[in-house]
């Protein structure tokens, strides 16, 4: 399996030095990292959390500095769809074949940009990104919500809202179609991120 959770983490590159032309540097993410996709029904919210083993080797990034961004190349996040964990069995299930897992075993999200408050202040405030289910790309701007630091690294939150018909998929109707599963699905992840010198 490909080294997961590659990406999303990249505003640890606003604390690293000399960002006025192209750098690369190291990171790990801390095991205290997490992501989920939320989603609800007619009948109860759910919340499908990764339970992926997260990756211990250092990660290597080329970036640039440009005003009030970050461009980064070639960094992915590769996650299982079934390694994700609804809490019951039949969620699971509707959750894998709504994503289509069998044909597109991995949800795919490959870091464009970071966008920074200002040029005074490099601290990302969004990041766009190209995420793909089922083999459908779509770009998005993710807002991100937490973000802190220190001289071990740094934390950074955000959540995004997608819609499973933006991918050609179809929201599933369990039990003859007495539930009804919304369209929305809310990616939620707060990463911690260590500095590798």
């Amino acid at each position: 399996m490909r080294k997961v959770l590659q990406t999303i983490l990249i505003p640890a590159l606003c604390m690293l030095p000399a960002l006025s032309f192209a750098q690369n540097g190291k990171v790990r993410l801390s095991n205290e990292s997490k992501l989920s996709i939320n989603g609800k029904s007619n009948v109860n919210d759910f919340r499908c959390e990764s339970e992926h083993e997260l990756q211990q080797d250092s990660l290597d990034f080329d970036y640039h500095f440009s005003a009030d961004t970050i461009t980064v190349d070639g960094v992915s996040l590769f996650l299982e769809i079934s390694e994700f964990d609804c809490g019951k069995k039949a969620i699971n299930r509707d959750f894998r074949s709504t994503l289509k897992y069998k044909e597109h075993p991995f949800i795919q999200i490959t870091l464009n940009e970071l966008i920074l408050e200002n040029e005074e202040n490099p601290v990302p405030k969004a990041a766009n990104v190209t995420i793909t289910i089922a083999g459908v790309e779509r770009n998005y701007e993710v807002p991100l919500n937490a973000f802190s630091s220190s001289e071990e690294g740094v934390l950074v939150g955000g959540n995004k809202t997608l819609y499973m018909t933006d991918f050609g998929l179809t929201p599933p109707s369990p039990l003859f179609g007495l539930v009804q599963v919304s369209d929305e699905l809310d990616i939620v992840f707060d990463l911690i991120v260590r500095f590798e010198p």
